[in-house]
């Protein structure tokens, strides 16, 4: 199954031959051919070492971007089930491992298996992913949307690099002919 990728500049969707990893200001961005180009004239990107450059996008929430939406790169989407406490816990102990055992073989620490099987803190969708190995049950289920949603209508809501840019040079072309 081919990736997809989509320009962090102006949300445009990519092949994945066609994607260049770049650092701007210190960021690898995945960009698409035209936005690559007009930054490299404005010497502000540079191609990623091919050390930095083997990244493979990750899906990020609003959460963890600080509320700014931009286009998550498409892989299945998954969201950890609502019962994740109860089903980890209980096959844990179908397994007869203390929680030590099943931190150590998740590579995570003590606490946060306590944490995980109280239900204090869910688990990201690698470590749930860890579990299911681990465990033998299932703890993701396919995001659903909601009926009446287009996906071309939830694209309209995100905002991207490129359209914060613009819209800087935007002010800054008003603010000068203002003059």
């Amino acid at each position: 199954m081919e990736m997809s990728y989509y320009c962090e500049m102006c949300g445009r969707e990519l092949d994945r031959k066609e994607a260049k990893k770049a650092v701007v200001e210190g960021s690898i961005l995945i960009l698409c051919p035209s936005c690559y180009s007009r930054l490299s004239k404005q010497h502000v990107v540079r191609e990623a070492p091919p050390s930095l450059a083997r990244r493979t996008p990750t899906k990020t929430t609003n959460k963890q971007r600080g509320g700014v939406k931009s286009p998550v790169r498409r892989v299945e989407e998954y969201e950890v089930v609502e019962d994740y406490a109860i089903r980890v816990k209980a096959a844990r102990e179908r397994q007869g491992w203390p929680q030590e055992v099943l931190a150590q073989k998740a590579g995570e620490s003590v606490n946060t298996i306590k944490r995980i099987e109280a239900g204090k803190l869910k688990p990201s969708i690698e470590l749930a992913q860890r579990l299911e190995r681990l465990l033998g049950i299932k703890l993701l289920e396919p995001v659903v949307e909601e009926p009446g949603v287009s996906s071309s209508k939830h694209k309209e809501e995100f905002l991207t690099i490129g359209d914060i840019l613009s819209t800087e040079e935007s002010k800054k072309k008003q603010h000068k002919g203002g003059n």
